[in-house]
């Protein structure tokens, strides 16, 4: 029998000039959105998700699309935006890019949705029906009560990483994150018996939480992380978790006690810097406020109740020289942080950084919307202040090879085993630092070649 039901076909592009996280089985995190979006749709639809983290984009039928996209994923989303619509398809699209840029994106798709999508979707959905679509929905922040389940059935079972989201929003305003821009800057929780519901959907044994910071900044927050965590335990959730916190994570040790037992193995803290002249240009003011001699603080806590430290670091700020960029790799090297997560300071829409170096003209590649797949954390997009381009992406090229080199990765395993006093949770760190690896060696051993093909 035929199944005569409308079909919406939900997309998630992948870069197709860099591999990035897809680089690795272990980063590839669910397109969660979509599954929420999903579980929105009325029952009398046909719902399909087209996964580009597993397989690049085939033709599905479908009545009605819908894309997200990052920015370092928009150029691919409007090629297959384009590939509908040259059918016939109406498309629809959202995400973080398109609400920062959504009269870009309106060349390319007939609807877009700027902001969360949660308040809106419903409605888009009878509009369609009623054929009367609108060509831009703006969502708005609604409290996480009552939020959607996501439709678990339609990701793809490579996955192996759950995830989950139990708050949005962040009341920083670092300079070079659009998280605030997009989810607002008041901090909003999900009812914890919400979320707990929702864990025991979840069939992976590791979970990736995908809470900007999971601890928050205030004491309520960190008394709600110490709930959160203690309930699992009561609950018997049986889960290896990671997720993401500021530097303030340690100031109560009840909450890395209670993440500890809850099963968190790695949490990304965003170091960003060790030098305050680039946490000025970043507007980190936590870090600031708790002072670069104190990292090291913060790692032994963390430590000593079992959990590893991924420590983002950026390349690329204003300050930096090749002496500075030296000098960070020499932090690094003599940090007990377990796994380092390297990028280049990316400017990103919807950003003040984005907006001071499109006005300063330092753009380097701006021919969008085709020049946003360089945007992805993996390039310098943008002419540095103390040295040219080719200068800097040699300096990298020496920073990373520091980094990565294999006999430090192991060096910094047994470290780690000795911090931790666990084989198991150094070796998670041991192998996501040959993640980072790989990600930066990846497409023809681009770190070797960045500065011969720019």
């Amino acid at each position: 029998m035929n199944d005569t039901r409308p079909t919406l076909v939900l997309v998630y592009p992948a870069n197709q000039l860099r591999k990035g996280f897809l680089a690795n089985r272990d980063t590839k995190y669910q397109p969660l959105s979509l599954g929420i979006i999903a579980a929105l749709t009325p029952s009398h639809w046909k719902v399909k998700i087209i996964d580009e983290n597993f397989r690049t984009f085939r033709f599905y039928p479908a009545d009605l699309v819908g894309i997200t996209a990052f920015s370092s994923t928009a150029t691919r989303a409007y090629e297959i935006a384009q590939f509908y619509r040259e059918k016939g398809t109406p498309v629809v699209m959202g995400g973080i890019h398109v609400s920062m840029m959504p009269e870009e994106a309106l060349k390319f798709v007939d609807t877009v949705v700027i902001g969360e999508a949660e308040s809106v979707w419903p409605k888009l959905i009878n509009d369609f029906e009623r054929r009367s679509l609108q060509r831009v929905y703006r969502g708005e922040w609604m409290p996480l009560q009552g939020h959607p389940l996501p439709r678990r059935d339609l990701f793809h079972p490579g996955y192996v990483f759950g995830s989950i989201q139990t708050s949005r929003g962040c009341p920083f305003d670092c300079s070079f994150c659009s998280v605030s821009a997009f989810n607002g800057r008041h901090y909003r929780m999900r009812p914890i018996d919400e979320v707990l519901e929702e864990l025991k959907t979840i069939p992976q044994r590791n979970i990736f939480f995908l809470d900007d910071n999971i601890v928050g900044i205030s004491k309520a927050h960190q008394e709600r992380a110490i709930e959160l965590f203690r309930k699992m335990v009561e609950k018997g959730i049986r889960k290896n978790w990671i997720s993401q916190a500021s530097l303030n994570l340690a100031e109560n040790p009840e909450v890395l006690k209670w993440a500890a037992q809850s099963g968190c193995k790695m949490i990304f803290v965003g170091v960003e810097t060790e030098q305050p002249e680039g946490l000025q240009e970043s507007n980190k003011k936590i870090n600031l406020r708790i002072g670069v001699d104190a990292y090291e603080k913060v790692f032994k806590k963390v430590h000593r109740n079992g959990i590893s430290v991924i420590a983002g670091f950026m390349f690329g700020w204003d300050s930096d020289t090749r002496e500075r960029m030296g000098k960070r790799v020499e932090y690094i090297r003599q940090s007990s942080a377990d796994s380092i997560q390297t990028t280049f300071v990316t400017p990103l829409p919807g950003t003040r950084l984005f907006d001071k170096l499109k006005q300063e003209g330092r753009f380097i590649y701006d021919r969008f919307p085709d020049d946003w797949q360089r945007f992805d954390y993996g390039d310098m997009v943008f002419k540095p202040a103390q040295m040219t381009r080719e200068d800097f992406l040699e300096a990298m090229n020496e920073a990373l090879h520091r980094i990565y080199e294999p006999p430090f990765l192991r060096r910094k395993f047994f470290r780690s085993w000795w911090n931790l006093k666990s084989f198991s949770t150094a070796y998670w760190s041991y192998m996501s630092n040959w993640n980072y690896r790989n990600m930066h060696i990846q497409d023809g051993r681009r770190v070797k070649n960045w500065f011969l093909d720019s």
